[in-house]
């Protein structure tokens, strides 16, 4: 890989399913040409995270998510598999990207969350200021409970473009934006959302990267806010197959999550 391939040790998705490009999303983002070259094209990564706070809604809500991810990439081409595992608690319902207030004690409970499905494709090799272009395309299969609030039970699908810059020695800027189509719920007046992630990792050594990373969304109701979060990630690389990820987010909009963090490893092969 290279760093125009714009890999991320990515370690879960928002890593997550909570977080802003969420899409609940962690994305920290140092290039594979920082990491250095691994071997083989396929990884496998888990991390367990935490998101707490009120998201827009009147009650505590507290989601604990145990995400799977597992990525094969080949030149430009990159796909990647995110499985969820979901515990919840608190009167909310995870719709999209978001969590939307629904009726009932937030009682709590457990199970699979939708899985994402990813496709991306590099066109070009970053120069200087001109990037590497990556547009990208994924779907959610909605096999998380609807009955448990724990998803909607309707397909989603964004697509959108990602842009990175090698500017200069240790330095990766990016940005990606993307629009999402919201399957729609009788009662809960979802709407579509234009999602949106600018961020940048530092190469600290040879082995350690910081990133720090704003993500976010357009309401996926009507007179709901934005959702927007800000993190910080730190990447370790073990050695050449093993690398380590930590990373800490907090909400700047009522809509988003007030606090998220975790911890995750990732293997390459």
């Amino acid at each position: 890989m290279t760093a125009d391939q714009g890999a991320c040790m990515k370690l879960g998705k928002v890593g997550g399913v909570v977080l802003a490009a969420c899409s609940l999303v962690f994305a920290a983002v140092p290039p594979a040409s920082a990491l250095g070259t691994l071997p083989g094209s396929f990884e496998i990564g888990i991390e367990p995270s935490l998101f707490s706070g009120h998201f827009g809604t009147h009650h505590q809500i507290t989601i604990y998510d145990l995400p799977l991810t597992l990525a094969y990439h080949d030149h430009g081409l990159r796909v990647q598999v995110e499985i969820p595992y979901l515990a919840m608690s608190g009167a909310g319902a995870i719709a999209g990207a978001s969590v939307v207030p629904v009726r009932g004690t937030g009682t709590p409970r457990q199970g699979a969350g939708d899985v994402w499905v990813k496709l991306e494709y590099r066109l070009n090799q970053p120069a200087g200021w001109v990037p590497a272009v990556m547009p990208y395309a994924k779907i959610k299969l909605p096999v998380a409970s609807y009955n448990k609030g724990l998803g909607t039970g309707r397909f989603d699908e964004e697509g959108g473009v990602r842009l990175t810059w090698h500017v200069r020695h240790g330095i990766f800027p990016y940005a990606q934006m993307g629009y999402q189509s919201v399957g729609r719920l009788p009662g809960l007046h979802l709407q579509n959302m234009v999602t949106f992630e600018p961020g940048i990792a530092v190469a600290l050594t040879q082995n350690q990267f910081l990133s720090l990373i704003v993500m976010g969304h357009t309401p996926v109701q009507q007179r709901r806010s934005w959702v927007v979060s800000v993190a910080a990630a730190y990447n370790l690389k073990l050695n050449m197959r093993w690398g380590l990820q930590l990373y800490l987010a907090h909400g700047l909009t009522p809509a988003s999550p007030a606090v998220g963090a975790g911890v995750g490893v990732m293997a390459h092969f």
